[in-house]
């Protein structure tokens, strides 16, 4: 057995005590709350000063929409109180429409409570949204498709899916544009002209995954291969010792250099494992022949693939995953390890198993061992610290958002894992 009962026993705690916080501080609220320091425990809802943009004061679109995908999903597998689940999503997901609905049927990556967008120095921005689409775009859409699907609100399942199906669109037509504001100086993030990501291609990965499961339309599908190809022919190098995927590419489609070299982040490398393995397994039910090839193909490839950037990415004695890595010099460009990237390599793990056929009960212990011992804050309700640095210690650097994950990352990959075995 890949995963063992301790582990089990392990991710169950984690997601029942996590989740049970987030609905304690949210569900008399307007929208989802965890605005709290997990080193500390202070709470930020009302901060001021400095720390504003930790307080109520600044909503961030990534964490609601994230939040909102995650309510649904912990609800969907069993886990809180669906009585307080259900009118706490149905209030997010009215008030991100107010905002939307406000703004040209756009988000932003962050916005006061009147909802007007703001920059990052919390100004009130004047300028819509670049691109036809943004990350604020594809978070909430596809979490407010989740949300729709499972209030069985047939008018807002259409509006999710026509919004979603438009992200999507925006993304194969190379229209989107970041709107992520940078917390980080070693995390450089702000959008640059000419430099194509492969983060929205990657994460829509499972938002496609969920629709078509939900509707059963193969035009989900059809854009879920195409995402994946286009990943791993522009934005994968097949070396002898593995396949190295980095992190953009320029509109012509050759990789994109800047002073750093050519950038992988190895986290987000075992992420596209993960939400690669859950589409893949969904495309599989639908069972049609012209797949079949791909799916052969996909078999072969990403098992070198996990097992390479987890030997890349993985950093003694802590366990975590690096954050950057120059593939030209060969060189640690960010040495900090964000949270995120364990409980998603564990699901690339267990999903892999499953689709590929292979042993990565390794993968499994080493990460399920890093992140419940060094990562893990019992004391402040079994979150986990956002950063570690190289020799463990949690240190206060924000990965993307302030806000404290609303159980996408960790808890909805830990369902995921739970569900495969």
């Amino acid at each position: 057995m890949p995963i063992t009962t301790g582990q089990i026993a392990d991710f169950q705690r984690i997601i029942r005590t996590t989740f049970a916080y987030i609905l304690e501080r949210s569900c008399r609220q307007d929208y989802l709350n965890t605005k709290f320091d997990v080193i500390s425990g202070a709470d930020y809802t009302h901060a001021s000063g400095a720390d504003r943009f930790r307080s109520q004061q600044v909503i961030y679109s990534w964490i609601q929409g994230r939040g909102a995908e995650a309510l649904a999903g912990h609800c969907r597998n069993g886990f809180g109180d669906k009585e307080l689940i259900l009118p706490l999503l149905r209030r997010i997901v009215e008030n991100m429409e107010k905002v939307r609905s406000i703004n040209n049927g756009r988000m932003f990556f962050m916005f006061s409570p009147d909802g007007k967008f703001l920059n990052g120095d919390l100004s009130v921005r004047t300028l819509p949204p670049e691109g036809r689409a943004n990350y604020s775009d594809l978070f909430y859409s596809k979490g407010l498709l989740s949300a729709a699907f499972l209030l069985e609100d047939h008018a807002l399942q259409k509006t999710a899916l026509s919004y979603f199906q438009e992200v999507l669109d925006a993304i194969w037509q190379l229209e989107f544009v970041t709107d992520q504001q940078a917390f980080d100086p070693k995390n450089p993030v702000t959008a640059v002209p000419g430099k194509i990501l492969q983060g929205p291609f990657m994460i829509a990965l499972g938002g496609i995954a969920l629709a078509a499961e939900l509707t059963g339309w193969t035009e989900f599908l059809d854009y879920g291969r195409k995402f994946i190809e286009r990943l791993l022919t522009l934005h994968t190098n097949f070396t002898a010792s593995g396949p190295e995927f980095f992190e953009a590419v320029t509109p012509s489609g050759e990789p994109y250099l800047d002073g750093n070299g050519q950038l992988c982040d190895p986290g987000h490398a075992l992420e596209f494992v993960g939400l690669s393995m859950k589409f893949l397994l969904v495309m599989e039910k639908f069972n049609r022949n012209e797949d079949r090839e791909f799916l052969q193909k996909c078999r072969k490839i990403y098992p070198d693939f996990l097992l390479h950037h987890y030997a890349l990415g993985r950093q003694e004695p802590v366990g975590g995953i690096i954050k950057s890595f120059d593939l030209q010099s060969r060189r640690v460009i960010n040495s900090d390890m964000p949270w995120w990237s364990l409980p998603e390599t564990i699901r690339a793990a267990a999903l892999a198993e499953k689709f590929c056929n292979m042993d990565n009960s390794s993968i499994i212990g080493e990460c399920s061992d890093a992140f419940v011992k060094n990562f893990t804050n019992v004391g402040q309700h079994c979150f986990a610290y956002q950063t570690c640095s190289r020799d463990g210690q949690p240190v206060r650097v924000i990965p993307a958002v302030p806000d404290l994950d609303p159980g996408y990352h960790t808890n909805l990959s830990l369902i995921d894992v739970l569900n495969c075995f």
